[in-house]
């Protein structure tokens, strides 16, 4: 089959580009013929460009159109449309990554107490309808095509306030879909509230089973050259400012003192942040290096859930903070509660039982160096080998049935 693939593919996302690798190279690998959709909304690249560095926004904007099989460049939705035309698809693969990340007008236009009025909240439009994540494009396509969602996540979204109006339309789209499997807990009780389908079903993130799909890895010997870097290091990444210097040093000191590894302050893409290492990692950083840097590292600490995903694949140690998760209002600025379960880290590590080596920013002033090296160390690596092994197992058996939802 000749598919069609939407997904973030161009964002200055070191795990959106991972994600739509793998899926490519799933499709090659099983007789198909993958077409990147090359959708990226004019006000998205705006967004990316104001929160990171030219240079890096260049260098993975500039891998997706040389390096993916990408289709014109669509900056609307009819453009989108008309290119799914003009390629004769016999499908449409929408996934993996956020794709669902909705954001619901009783968000966008919040009635305030201080202003006694609704206030208006802007947002880009890929968090809005119509959107091509949704399907959006099935009622402006010259010919009927299937199309299915694959380990599609929120991003906690807060579905619980959608307005009927919106709760029927988003329904009319998702039961449009061949097969949805989710990434997460989450997303899959949001695509049941607003469908109620009951076939959705949770699927690992294509990142896991990211060494089988693609095949021409990065040698390490070549990278520890390119970065001036030792034959052994751990990986210190915050962009973040929620941890002060001085605590994130510490735990530098530590980690080195009674492991004998040195310490390398690695970047995300909207910036690095350096720390009291020996040796550091300037931005611009390619995909792939970012991924083999973390697999042939001793260690990963620091923020954000691919690192943890590529860190889970390759059984490399790691601590993580939580910066995912909602917070609910149980008495309005008073008492706030905040809800593990919404955090994709946390739906993730508690199916691995690697819940010690987490800690939700929300509870992180209890937490001392001392406390992160400790369980940094105790990293279980044979339930990591075991969890790892499950999530490949999975991601086979549920892109197999997904894509053959499609043949219809």
């Amino acid at each position: 089959m000749k598919i069609g693939i939407l997904t973030y593919h161009c964002v200055t996302n070191f795990g959106a580009q991972l994600q739509t690798l793998s899926t490519i190279g799933y499709m090659k690998k099983h007789g198909h013929e993958p077409i990147v959709l090359n959708w990226f909304p004019q006000d998205l690249e705006d967004f990316y460009l104001r929160f990171h560095p030219r240079n890096q926004f260049d260098e993975q904007f500039d891998f997706s159109q040389k390096e993916m099989p990408v289709s014109r460049l669509c900056r609307t939705l009819l453009e989108l449309c008309e290119e799914i035309d003009r390629q004769q698809l016999d499908a449409i693969f929408i996934g993996s990554d956020a794709l669902f990340d909705y954001c619901p007008q009783r968000v966008l236009n919040p009635f305030s107490l201080r202003k006694l009025k609704r206030v208006k909240n802007s947002t880009t439009s890929n968090h809005l309808l119509p959107n091509p994540f949704w399907g959006s494009f099935r009622d402006m396509i010259d010919r009927k095509i299937p199309y299915c969602g694959f380990s599609i996540s929120s991003q906690n979204a807060p579905y619980f306030m959608l307005t009927r109006k919106e709760l029927k339309e988003m329904k009319r789209l998702l039961d449009g879909f061949t097969l949805i499997t989710t990434r997460d807990e989450w997303t899959k009780k949001m695509v049941h509230y607003i469908s109620g389908r009951t076939d959705t079903f949770i699927t690992p993130d294509p990142v896991f089973s990211f060494n089988q799909n693609f095949e021409a890895p990065l040698q390490k010997e070549s990278l520890l050259q390119k970065y001036g870097l030792p034959k052994d290091f751990i990986l210190i990444s915050f962009y973040g400012n929620q941890l002060s210097d001085e605590y994130i040093n510490q735990i530098v000191k530590l980690v080195e003192e009674r492991t004998g590894v040195s310490c390398v302050s690695f970047p995300m893409p909207r910036r690095l942040r350096a720390f009291k290492t020996k040796y550091k990692i300037e931005l611009p950083l390619p995909t792939l290096d970012w991924y083999y840097l973390i697999k042939y590292s001793k260690g990963y600490i620091g923020e954000l859930m691919h690192p943890i995903i590529v860190s889970l694949h390759n059984c490399v140690p790691f601590f993580c903070f939580d910066q995912y998760g909602i917070t609910k209002s149980i008495i309005p600025r008073i008492w706030y509660k905040y809800v593990r379960e919404s955090s994709k880290i946390y739906d993730i590590l508690q199916r691995a039982d690697l819940l010690s080596n987490q800690c939700p920013y929300y509870y992180a002033k209890d937490l001392r160096p001392e406390d992160v090296v400790d369980k940094f160390l105790a990293f279980d690596k044979d339930k990591c080998e075991r969890f790892s092994h499950i999530q490949s197992q999975r991601y086979s058996e549920g892109m197999n049935e997904v894509i053959s939802s499609l043949n219809i």
